[in-house]
């Protein structure tokens, strides 16, 4: 029962950061600008506005994401669903850095210059020469997916945000 429960919340958390991470798509992050944290949850779950979160109002929140996995509503959330969550993130995420890369690549040479990556992808660039594993002076695709794939097996399959996937 006690995994199932732990199971739920790292789906909620899930499904809750694939909405965070949705909202962030459009944003710029160039400026110092942050994606909405907690405090969006926050005042998602706090019905009443006093600041807080009372047992009640995280049960009803928690309850939605719930219903909200248990996509064919037998009232048990399996394998497959509880998986669903972090698939679309991935998705996503993928598509979110597929435009942006694409946005960015000014030249429309199929590859990022240190200077593009600054303007359109400043996360990129503080990590460029890390990512340009060939030193041409210029990161593809395949060489950024290559650098967060070294980065993942080095954190024992975790991701590189948070040392999640």
């Amino acid at each position: 029962m006690n995994k199932i429960i732990g199971s739920l919340f790292v789906a909620s958390g899930l499904f809750a950061f694939a909405t965070a991470a949705s909202a962030c798509e459009g944003m710029h992050h160039g400026s110092g600008d942050a994606c909405p944290t907690g405090g969006k949850f926050i005042k998602e779950m706090d019905k009443n506005g006093d600041g807080t979160i009372s047992k009640k109002e995280f049960d009803a929140f928690h309850g939605e994401r719930f219903k909200e996995l248990d996509a064919n509503k037998d009232g048990k959330i399996s394998a497959d669903e509880m998986e669903a969550p972090h698939k679309m993130m991935m998705e996503k995420g993928r598509d979110i850095f597929e435009k942006r890369y694409d946005e960015s690549d000014i030249n429309h040479d199929g590859a990022l210059s240190k200077d593009e990556a600054e303007i359109g992808m400043p996360m990129l660039f503080s990590r460029f020469d890390e990512a340009d594993a060939n030193k041409d002076g210029k990161v593809s695709k395949d060489e950024i997916r290559e650098m967060f794939k070294q980065h993942r097996e080095e954190r024992g399959g975790k991701g590189m945000m948070r040392g999640k996937e």
